[in-house]
């Protein structure tokens, strides 16, 4: 049964000052800092931070109340502009650092201010902050970059559910298989792109960002590329290319299918993809098996999701 009670977003037993302290405090410190890192000089309410300041911080020896507040705004920006680049490096060096932050940083931070109690998933909302809020002519690599890197951080960290095991099976029997629902490893992230984006990216890391502001930008060779990328067992994470047939029978299982359900499935493609998975099934599945990409589990329950 769900239960129906408000949960207060604060100890209403709290002195009602404590609490009027903490939404200023919070009020001040996200909003953002300006091009030479100081903080906005009047507050929300109007009046300049120097004299606001004074009715809730006091002075140190060496700092005005306003220049202590301002520690805090600064530290609060750094730091999560920081770990926004560190999770996306690609999209760090196709900007500049300065770039990054005053087009993507700022205005994305100010969007989805952090609401987990792990900085690892600040960037979780980035791709809908591209699709709604970007919207320069080089929209689709700035959002498939995000995506690539968005999914190198997040395959690092996500659950490792048991792999099914076809070890015991023979080459010509998989028919004890047939039936249970399958799903694909949640650290695992298939990629159709227009672009070798992976090979560009690799390219691209063997740099620090400073560098490409003064050099050519590593070449994106053109042509449709289908990718997947998932951590091992030895929580490395690691991406090979597919074919086409591959790719589209492989992502049957994103949401869980049974082989039987797939190979129904398999029968109403285009006529080259299945005759190429006909060949290959049997060595897709083991090779599938022998790096955990497959499982009994289902994600989605596992995750609380309906």
């Amino acid at each position: 049964m769900v239960a129906t009670e408000k949960i207060c977003e604060y100890d209403t037993s709290s002195p009602a000052k404590l609490k009027e302290i903490q939404q200023w405090f919070a009020s001040i410190i996200v909003r953002p800092i300006d091009a030479k890192s100081h903080m906005m000089p009047v507050s929300p309410s109007g009046v300049l931070m120097k004299h606001e300041a004074k009715n809730y911080i006091k002075p140190s020896f060496s700092l005005r109340p306003d220049q202590r507040i301002e520690l805090y705004n600064q530290q609060y920006w750094w730091r999560l502009l920081n770990v926004l680049q560190d999770i996306f490096p690609l999209l760090v060096r196709l900007f500049g650092y300065t770039d990054f932050n005053n087009t993507i940083g700022f205005p994305f931070l100010v969007k989805y201010p952090p609401d987990h109690w792990s900085l690892n998933a600040i960037g979780a909302n980035i791709l809908h902050w591209i699709d709604d809020e970007y919207c320069e002519s080089d929209k689709k690599l700035v959002f498939d970059a995000a995506s690539l890197d968005l999914a190198f951080n997040e395959s690092f960290v996500a659950k490792w559910l048991k792999p099914i095991d076809f070890t015991d099976c023979q080459d010509t029997d998989l028919s004890a298989l047939l039936l249970p629902k399958l799903y694909l490893q949640p650290s695992l992230y298939l990629f159709d792109f227009d672009y070798d984006l992976f090979a560009f990216r690799q390219e691209f890391l063997l740099q620090e960002p400073s560098y490409w502001q003064d050099h050519e930008f590593p070449e994106l060779i053109h042509g449709k590329k289908r990718f997947v990328l998932c951590r091992t067992p030895r929580n490395e994470t690691v991406w090979s290319e597919l074919t086409e047939a591959e790719f589209i029978f492989l992502k049957q299982f994103k949401t869980g299918s049974s082989i039987e359900v797939a190979c129904d499935w398999l029968e109403d493609q285009e006529k080259h993809i299945f005759d190429e998975a006909s060949k290959n099934l049997h060595m897709w599945f083991k090779k599938w098996a022998s790096r955990g990409w497959l499982s009994m589990q289902d994600p989605f329950k596992l995750n609380g999701i309906d």
